[in-house]
């Protein structure tokens, strides 16, 4: 076994020993710390009324798509997507039997313990690979948002980047985003554990934005006539809110291993690994490879 595989070996059983000494990686199972447990930057969601059902979703694992189709099922588009904004905000809509959940609240944290524990909701969240979200979250805020205006990104999403001249890259972001503890990363990269107490909350599924089949079920059991693949348009392919982005960035092997570190929990509790992101990452210097890109014209 090679040096380095050995290192991300060490790093990841440290990693999960860590976190199990307060945490247990179960879904369906009702876990009493949950109360305590603090919820950052997940939308949650809900209907009491059959087919019961609970969604969390984090920042760029498809939760526009999702709070857009959920609303459009269940809401008149006339009290939700007033000059089309609103459709990126969960909403209360108890007149139509979709609750949110308000972390501000003791009200919301009493209602979502009682799902918690009622066996008859079925409860899930939509989940991402890491590495791919980190991706995604650079293009969609520096590309796309801050349209590589430096002192945006900085200022709204990665306050630990240094002031420079010049196009922030990939590796720069990923770099100062180790540098602040994940809890207190900006929702688009808090890992997944934190956003939607992956840890703490008993759920039933953790569904994959990938995995199409599994996204027109999760809807199904929640009682949607429609299926989310026939709803919703291919997520993030041609660019942020209409602006022209990449579909890949250049990265090392530090890249990654910094990567590895912050959501190194994510990937234990979801089954992910980095094998992937290494190999492309060191033998091509791009976030993702196929063999049959232009790297030139898809990566930066």
């Amino acid at each position: 076994m090679a040096a380095s595989t050995k290192l991300r070996s060490v790093i990841g059983i440290l990693l999960v020993l860590a976190s199990s000494m307060t945490v247990a990686y179960r879904t369906g199972e009702y876990n009493e710390t949950f109360p305590l447990a603090e919820r950052y930057g997940g939308h949650q969601l809900w209907s009491t009324k059959e087919p019961k059902f609970y969604i969390c979703l984090t920042p760029k694992v498809a939760c526009s798509e999702w709070l857009r189709y959920i609303h459009g099922q269940r809401v008149p588009s006339r009290l939700w997507s007033r000059k089309g904004r609103e459709i990126y905000r969960p909403h209360q809509f108890p007149q139509y039997d979709l609750h949110r959940f308000d972390r501000n609240s003791s009200v919301s944290f009493a209602q979502v313990q009682i799902v918690a524990q009622d066996p008859n909701f079925y409860k899930f969240a939509v989940v991402r690979h890491p590495w791919d979200r980190i991706n995604s979250a650079y293009r969609s805020k520096y590309e796309g948002q801050c349209r590589f205006d430096n002192e945006c990104f900085r200022r709204v999403f990665v306050p630990s980047l240094e002031v420079k001249d010049g196009i922030y890259t990939f590796h720069e972001v990923v770099k100062a985003l180790s540098r602040i503890p994940p809890i207190h990363l900006d929702g688009h990269f808090r890992p997944q554990t934190l956003t939607c107490d992956l840890t703490t909350f008993p759920y039933d599924e953790f569904v994959d934005l990938k995995n199409i089949t599994q996204m027109d079920l999760a809807a199904k059991r929640s009682g949607f006539k429609t299926p989310f693949s026939q709803a919703s348009h291919e997520y993030g392919v041609s660019g942020e809110n209409g602006r022209p982005t990449h579909k890949c960035h250049y990265c090392n092997w530090e890249t990654v291993r910094l990567a590895e570190v912050i959501y190194g929990v994510d990937a234990a509790v979801l089954g992910y690994n980095f094998d992937d992101a290494y190999a492309s990452c060191k033998e091509h210097g791009v976030s993702v490879w196929k063999p049959d890109m232009n790297v030139s014209e898809l990566c930066i």
